[in-house]
């Protein structure tokens, strides 16, 4: 059986933000054989986020620079917060982009939790969840039509609209629905995948679980900050006080390999992009912790 699947997150937000450092850490993971490299989606973010999210390279555009600087690294956003983008425009440049990158465009979508976001780009926070579904349903409608004319009735009607190029693959665009809730779970059921975050052990394994029995054959990658260090943290916290793993090579394979068992599939790590150093992180990672992981069975 192939190894888990494992991205990245890569430095589009934060004080440190560069475009220089932002491409060397992409190249790095392509370097390293990582499978993917991941942006982090915010617009403008109220000034009491602006510590953490305030500088940010809107995640789309940096995904098309990215495209021309890598090669093979897959590309993705975790997690695209669809319901404050405007739904035809947000499908036109997601397949634009798995064209341009050859097909290497992984897109998690979710429904947001920022209110006041929200609020300044116009969007309604309220029923973001419904719409989040209503386009999930949309994108699948409208490219199992294309390349070519595309109609739709509705939330979200089209009444005679070309779309072309298609996506790369037949079947469309690769979403992942990403979140903790069961809501989540039952929108990845359509997609076929789940992209839980920062979730501890024994409720990955909880979610996991239901969620397969809707999709015996459904795949779930883990968000999931990590610091490889000499001190062993029990119970570590990332900066948004989410659950993280922190300690030894060894020991940060071993607990991931327990979220294997418990029913994951792979992982997204954040390797503190804010720091200096990331590239040699991301390195370190792929030749320390990555050959002592065991895919699930």
């Amino acid at each position: 059986m192939d190894g888990p699947h494992l991205g990245v997150v890569l430095p589009n937000y934060g004080e440190a933000f560069d475009p220089g450092h932002l491409t060397a850490a992409a190249v790095a993971a392509e370097e390293a054989g990582l499978d993917s490299g991941w942006l982090t989606d915010h617009v403008l973010p109220p000034s009491r986020h602006a510590g953490i999210y305030g500088t940010v390279a809107e995640a789309l555009v940096a995904l098309g620079f990215l495209a021309g600087c890598t090669r093979r690294l897959r590309l993705g956003v975790s997690a695209l917060i669809v319901p404050q983008r405007e739904p035809l425009l947000t499908l036109k440049q997601l397949v634009t982009l798995d064209v341009l990158s050859g097909g290497r465009l992984v897109t998690a979508v979710a429904a947001g939790w920022m209110e006041e976001e929200f609020q300044t780009l116009g969007a309604s926070f309220d029923d973001r969840g419904r719409r989040l579904d209503e386009w999930i349903d949309l994108v699948g409608d409208l490219l199992r039509q294309a390349p070519g004319r595309v109609v739709a009735d509705g939330p979200v009607p089209v009444s005679d609209a070309w779309l072309a190029p298609g996506p790369t693959r037949p079947e469309g665009l690769e979403l992942w629905v990403a979140g903790v809730s069961r809501h989540t779970l039952r929108r990845a059921a359509k997609t076929g995948v789940w992209h839980p975050v920062a979730l501890p052990l024994r409720e990955l394994r909880a979610m996991a679980a239901s969620f397969r029995e809707e999709v015996p054959e459904g795949r779930v990658v883990l968000r999931l900050a990590v610091t490889v260090q000499d001190r062993l943290v029990e119970e570590a916290t990332d900066e948004r006080g989410r659950h993280m793993v922190a300690g030894p090579a060894g020991w940060v394979a071993e607990q991931l390999n327990d979220y294997l068992e418990a029913g994951a599939d792979g992982f997204v790590v954040g390797l503190d992009h804010l720091r200096p150093g990331l590239e040699d992180r991301i390195a370190a990672f792929a030749a320390d912790v990555r050959p002592m992981l065991v895919a699930r069975r």
